[in-house]
């Protein structure tokens, strides 16, 4: 099978892309509790950009198969599995040192697929795990501690749109993040009530401001560093900052000590695989169940900008830096 593979992380990415080459490498073969899919598309998102940096939590012995996120058809099983799964389309989550979504086959882990429904358009079961269950996790912790207003942090992204959709449900304000002029004025055309750019002068100002007078208890952060002070500094007392991603690529800095020790401030982290550990297998399925049904109703859509063949890998990557808020790009895999 054809698979693209990483030779050498860099912390800077084309050095990195210089590192990969889409190479020949034999097909796996599933072992007991796992099945193998044939790849059909796969996203590229933030997590495999820090990945191939060498700067995220998965590490892999190299040379290794880029690729968290993607979707195909199951063509074989393991021992212990089901043989009836065969044929079945699924989109799939998976961080194993041995395999990657980026090939025209992956080996996944029993726990880490969810069939989905044949109505699912292809590319929306492309990016279905990640995002869309993370805004939903996500949005069930603000939900179950009662927060008035969120604020959030790449405001512009899918995970953003995933939580505005959510929280307009249920009658929640937010307050959007962005880092450049023209994302507001997006937003703000969007319907968007409250958004503030980050690189303003009064950034901070606007922001405690706004803050205060919606009592925005609760922040989801995807970005980190820096800002992530400026969040919880500017957010009332019993207020907590819920960090999910690390986009600035900086180690948070700036809060207020005494703020935390005074006025019950928190700052946690969210992770998607501990969230999905925690669920029973009968509470995840019904969860899937309707994350799928929202998707197919149109009511949560993933943006997608392009897509490229697995041997234009390249001009894939520049398509998905040169403007990530375009929306997500694939690759698509085999035939």
């Amino acid at each position: 099978m054809k698979a693209i593979v990483l030779s050498a992380y860099n912390p800077n990415l084309i050095r990195a892309l210089r590192n990969m080459k889409v190479v020949d490498v034999p097909v796996p073969k599933p072992e007991a509790g796992q099945v193998l899919v044939k790849v059909e598309a796969s996203p590229i998102n933030p997590s495999d950009i820090a990945f191939l940096r060498g700067g995220y939590n998965i590490v892999k012995p190299l040379p290794a198969i880029p690729g968290f996120e993607g979707v195909g058809k199951i063509v074989e099983v393991g021992e212990s599995m089901d043989q009836s799964l065969i044929g079945e389309r699924v989109t799939f989550f998976i961080q194993d040192n041995n395999s990657g979504a980026w090939a025209e086959y992956v080996l996944v882990g029993e726990h880490d697929f969810i069939i989905v429904n044949n109505e699912l358009p292809l590319d929306q079961a492309a990016c279905l795990f990640v995002n869309p269950f993370t805004a939903y996790a996500l949005f069930g912790h603000i939900s179950e501690n009662q927060h008035q207003a969120i604020i959030q942090s790449a405001a512009n992204g899918q995970v953003g749109q995933f939580i505005r959709y959510f929280a307009k449900v249920q009658n929640l304000e937010v307050i959007n993040l962005v880092r450049k002029p023209e994302h507001v004025e997006m937003l703000i055309n969007a319907g968007c009530k409250f958004v503030l750019d980050t690189n303003d002068e009064k950034f901070v100002d606007s922001l405690t401001e706004l803050a205060h007078r919606n009592n925005a208890t609760a922040a989801i952060d995807a970005v980190g560093g820096e800002l992530t002070g400026k969040l919880l500094n500017a957010m009332p007392a019993g207020s907590e900052v819920l960090v999910y991603g690390g986009l600035s690529g900086m180690a948070v800095s700036g809060i207020n000590t005494l703020d935390l020790i005074f006025k019950n401030k928190v700052l946690s982290g969210f992770n998607l695989n501990d969230w999905i550990a925690e669920k029973s297998k009968e509470d995840f399925s019904k969860i899937s169940v309707y994350i799928q049904m929202l998707f197919m109703d149109k009511k949560l859509v993933t943006k997608i900008q392009n897509s490229f063949g697995m041997d234009d890998f390249y001009n894939a990557m520049r398509a998905n830096l040169a403007d990530m808020s375009a929306g997500k790009v694939l690759l698509t895999m085999g035939d």
